[in-house]
C-alpha cells in the first residue's frame, strides 16, 4: 500500500494475503501496526490482511478533532470504504476491541465477525497513570514504567518491556493520554446484547490491564466463548505470537467456510 487516502486523511496500512476473507487488524492505546508484525505471515494464509496505524500512531498523520473510541470506528470505516472491501472481520487489541465493537453497534453491515483481545465491553483506566500522563516529564516517565509493568505476564521475555517502554516513550505524550481517556470512557455494555455477529473473545490469564474476569463478561455478554490463554498478560500477539496466531487462523477459517466470505 502503504498509505491509503480516506475521508478523514490518511492511514498507514500493512497488507498481507491474497485470498480469504477480509481483516481489518486495529492495534491498542499508544500501539502500531507493529504489534501485529509476528501474526501478519500466519493469518495471511487465511485471510487479506489489513493492519492499520490509527490517526496519529506508527506512520499515520493525526486526523484533527478529539481523540475518542467513536471517532476512531469512524476512521476504520473510512478505510473500508476506501479499499472497497465486503463485510470484514474486524481483528482489535484493548482498545482496538472497543473500536472494533463500537464498529459493530454504529456500522453493523460492514462488520462480518469480531476478533477481540485483550479486551473488554467497559474499559476502566487507573486514575494514578492518567494523572502521571497528564503531569509533566518525570510523572510522564513513572506512568509509562508503570503501564508498562502491567503489560506482560511474569513469563514474558524481558525484551519486551524494554521495547515497549521506548516504543511509548517516542510517541506523543498528548495522544497515549488521549488514547487513555477514550478508554476509561468506554462503556459498550448495555449495547452488547444487539451485536450479533460471530466473535472470539481472548484474554490473558496474567493480564492485569483487562483482567481474565472482564473477558469472560465480554464473552458472555456476546454470547461465546472465552478463551484464556495461561502464562500471558496483555499482549499475547507479542508474548505468544503462534499460540494467539493458531486459534485466530481456526476462527477465521471456520467463519469463513460457514459464512463464505472466502
Amino acid at each position: 500500500m502503504p498509505l491509503v487516502t480516506t475521508t478523514i486523511g490518511d492511514l498507514f496500512v500493512m497488507r498481507r494475503g491474497q485470498s480469504g476473507p477480509p481483516l481489518i487488524c486495529i492495534h491498542g492505546a499508544g500501539g502500531s501496526s507493529r504489534h501485529w508484525g509476528l501474526l501478519l505471515e500466519p493469518l495471511a494464509t487465511v485471510a487479506q490482511v489489513y493492519a492499520v496505524d490509527l490517526p496519529g500512531h506508527g506512520r499515520s498523520p493525526a486526523a484533527g478533532g478529539p481523540i475518542t473510541i467513536a471517532n476512531y470506528a469512524q476512521a476504520i470505516s473510512a478505510l473500508h470504504t476506501a479499499l472497497g472491501l465486503p463485510p470484514a472481520i474486524v481483528l482489535g487489541h484493548s482498545m482496538g476491541g472497543a473500536i472494533a465493537l463500537q464498529l459493530a453497534v454504529d456500522a453493523p453491515q460492514m462488520v462480518a465477525g469480531l476478533g477481540l483481545v485483550g479486551s473488554a465491553a467497559r474499559l476502566r483506566v487507573a486514575p494514578a497513570l492518567l494523572a502521571g500522563l497528564a503531569g509533566d516529564a518525570a510523572a510522564r516517565h513513572e506512568a509509562i514504567t508503570m503501564l508498562v509493568h502491567w503489560l506482560f505476564s511474569p513469563a514474558a521475555d524481558p525484551a519486551l518491556a524494554a521495547e515497549a517502554a521506548a516504543e511509548y516513550a517516542a510517541l506523543d505524550p498528548a495522544i497515549l493520554l488521549a488514547d487513555l481517556q477514550a478508554c476509561d470512557g468506554f462503556d459498550l455494555r448495555p449495547q452488547l446484547a444487539a451485536i450479533r455477529c460471530p466473535a472470539l473473545v481472548v484474554t490473558g490469564a496474567d493480564d492485569k490491564l483487562t483482567p481474565p474476569k472482564l473477558g469472560a463478561e465480554l464473552a458472555a455478554g456476546l454470547g461465546v466463548e472465552h478463551h484464556l490463554l495461561t502464562n500471558v498478560g496483555h499482549m499475547p500477539m507479542l508474548e505468544t505470537p503462534s499460540q494467539l496466531s493458531q486459534l485466530l487462523r481456526s476462527w477465521i477459517k471456520a467463519l469463513a467456510e460457514e459464512e463464505s466470505l472466502a
